[in-house]
């Protein structure tokens, strides 16, 4: 179904109409165009130069309003949009961006933006996709989604996000982690950014692994079933299969709930530290190999604590600022 246009003429007669047919098709591409919708702004954009140029004012407008916002963008700004902001308002804002916006340069060639998702540390979310696909971020994590007419594409920025992906065997969806090339067509897997390595696990369905080096050095990627994931570099794929158990507590985060089985004082205060804005330090190297084991709430690392000194002749010092210090307990052995 096309785009129902508030101008009079295949052009319009001045720089007003253009700016508010501008808007308009900008607020339908960011609610989620269609391919007719698309090929009618590609042909608009096309057919007059200031046409161009009108779309990307109103583009520059819009990007320069979300580089000002103070606060870590909405989970999924467009649906938030779409069910809060009546279309007249929306449209009426763009034009009135657009008409204090400045833009110097040639014809404008339409292709759909990438739009970030974040969370903030300890926050975690979900979205929607405009093509169904369901994402949902860890702490600290951000992702860009572009959904273009052949291939959706979403870069893990930062941090950790799980896919659940609608199947549309003509649109390969590919995630890009570091050198990381992972997709899917219909499946869920968990990514997550370490900071050497990209940590895969497909919870569901099938995917294929890539990176240039390793494409270079064997005739294709890497496919990786569910129950099994990957550690990913940029010159190797290890692969690993998960029992039940282990597959779960790598989705854990999304129960809010992480599950600790023989890892080390050092790797469990590493995941805590994942989700609280003040860390904990442990102070001497001697109690980071101690193993520990347990089930946790994220969001609340005060019980994991208590257990720690209650378990181990550790001692948890609390600092005036939030931060917290693990130091061996004095006058006590072990």
């Amino acid at each position: 179904m096309g785009i129902r246009g508030v101008m009079s003429g295949p052009n319009g007669h001045g720089r007003p109409e253009r700016d508010e047919q501008a808007a308009a098709y900008l607020a339908r591409l960011l609610v989620g165009a269609d391919e007719a919708d698309q090929r009618q702004i590609a042909q608009w954009t096309e057919a007059d130069p200031r046409n161009a140029v009108a779309f990307a004012r109103a583009e520059a407008a819009w990007e320069a309003a979300e580089r000002l916002r103070a606060h870590p963008l909405p989970l999924d700004p467009i649906p938030s949009l779409r069910s809060r902001v009546p279309r007249r308002e929306m449209v009426g804002g763009l034009v009135a961006a657009g008409a204090v916006a400045t833009m110097a340069g040639a014809a404008w060639v339409y292709r759909p933006r990438a739009v970030l998702f974040r969370t903030g540390v300890g926050e975690q979310r979900g979205v929607t996709l405009a093509d169904g696909s369901k994402v949902q971020l860890n702490t600290a994590s951000a992702i860009k989604v572009a959904l273009r007419k052949r291939r959706r594409e979403v870069r893990l920025v930062a941090g950790e996000a799980h896919f659940t992906v609608a199947h549309d065997p003509g649109r390969p969806f590919v995630v890009s982690a570091q050198a990381a090339q992972i997709q899917a067509v219909g499946t869920a897997f968990n990514v997550r950014l370490r900071p050497d390595v990209v940590e895969l696990t497909v919870t569901d369905g099938l995917v294929s692994v890539s990176t240039p080096e390793t494409d270079a050095a064997k005739s294709g990627p890497s496919l990786i079933p569910a129950g099994e994931g990957a550690v990913i570099g940029r010159s190797v794929i290890a692969r690993s299969h998960f029992d039940s158990d282990g597959l779960q507590r790598r989705t854990d985060w999304q129960r809010g709930v992480i599950e600790f089985d023989g890892e080390t004082l050092d790797q469990v205060v590493e995941e805590f530290n994942r989700y609280r804005a003040k860390p904990i330090v442990i102070d001497d190297p001697a109690l980071a190999d101690i193993r520990v084991g347990g089930r946790f709430e994220l969001n609340d690392s005060d019980k994991f604590l208590a257990a720690v000194q209650s378990s181990f002749p550790i001692d948890v010092i609390h600092d005036t600022g939030g931060g917290v210090l693990l130091t061996p307990r004095r006058g006590n052995s072990s």
